[in-house]
């Protein structure tokens, strides 16, 4: 049985503590849906069986962990084959995911995050020095690697028309370069295909509006009053496949090697998309830009 977007929100947060105290205004808070609804939502799980109330304390079922498997996350491919030349030297001698942070290279927090979510079909798509990703093999000896050897002549759209059949039936699609200071910002269950973005007043940075929908419009370089992007992103077995065939025939045009691949859903066919903002906090995600920020973040590069 199909779920409802408020009964899978509902559900997952159910699921995510597998039982506590049932507080009806606390869950409203925290899923951000009515109580009413909440309160509807929940006599439709326990009479599917999906939830147990026992003594006031909500549990999920196995019929429920069930009902969620259609909404499980199960691949995830990461672009990675980018130079980082703002972040010199300290890309002298290894591209920047694996430029070290305090102790751990950046990719490893992304990585770390969704095998937390237990998703281990994981694609790297590698370019700029790449036998050196072959370092975190030792860590994750269950990824795999694309090689784009035109990283360094077209836009990143060179390496999302490579990806194909790892990007299919539903599958996270992250840039390799945020520092995830919040693990959380994986999940093992999505609804609907979506970006990360956090609310600003102001920013000079790649962003994006909501339309009276809760789809993305006006993705653009500065705004206000708009959700700043992060490149991590969900997409449905449906939008994989579009995304696939689009990125493949707008590469083929005269100047669709100069595209990053986000453009295509968010601003050249935008029609054919239905992308959803999911909140994350400013916190959750640091992006080092520049070696100054690298600097600041860890003592070593001063």
């Amino acid at each position: 049985m199909e779920l409802t977007r408020y009964q899978f929100e509902l559900l997952t947060y159910i699921e995510k503590r597998e039982s506590f105290i049932l507080d009806h205004r606390a869950i409203s808070d925290e899923i951000c849906i009515s109580g009413n609804q909440v309160d509807r939502d929940i006599k439709f799980l326990k009479k599917n069986s999906y939830v147990e109330i026992k003594d006031n304390v909500i549990s999920i079922t196995e019929a429920g962990k069930e009902a969620l498997e259609p909404y499980r996350v199960r691949r995830a491919v990461i672009l990675a084959a980018g130079f980082g030349s703002r972040m010199m030297p300290a890309t002298a001698d290894r591209p920047k995911p694996l430029v070290t942070v305090n102790g751990k290279r950046i990719i490893e927090t992304l990585l770390d995050a969704l095998v937390d979510a237990e998703i281990e079909d994981i694609t790297i798509v590698r370019g700029y020095k790449k036998y050196r990703f072959d370092e975190i093999l030792k860590k994750y000896p269950f990824v795999k690697f694309i090689d784009n050897d035109d990283y360094d002549k077209f836009n990143n759209i060179s390496s999302a028309i490579l990806i194909g059949d790892s990007f299919k039936g539903g599958s996270y699609l992250c840039e390799a370069d945020l520092y995830i200071t919040n693990p959380a910002v994986i999940t093992k269950y999505q609804y609907a295909s979506n970006i990360l973005g956090s609310w600003s007043l102001e920013t000079d940075d790649w962003s994006f509006k909501m339309d009276d929908k809760g789809h993305i419009r006006n993705y653009q370089k500065g705004n206000t009053y708009c959700w700043n992007y992060y490149g991590i992103s969900y997409w449905t077995p449906e939008d994989c496949e579009k995304l696939n065939r689009d990125w493949a025939n707008l590469f083929e045009t005269e100047n669709g090697k100069d595209i990053f691949w986000e453009q295509v859903p968010l601003q050249l066919k935008p029609a054919d998309y239905h992308v959803e903002i999911r909140p994350c906090n400013k916190s959750d995600i640091m992006e080092i830009d520049n070696y100054y920020e690298l600097a600041q973040l860890d003592p070593k590069y001063r």
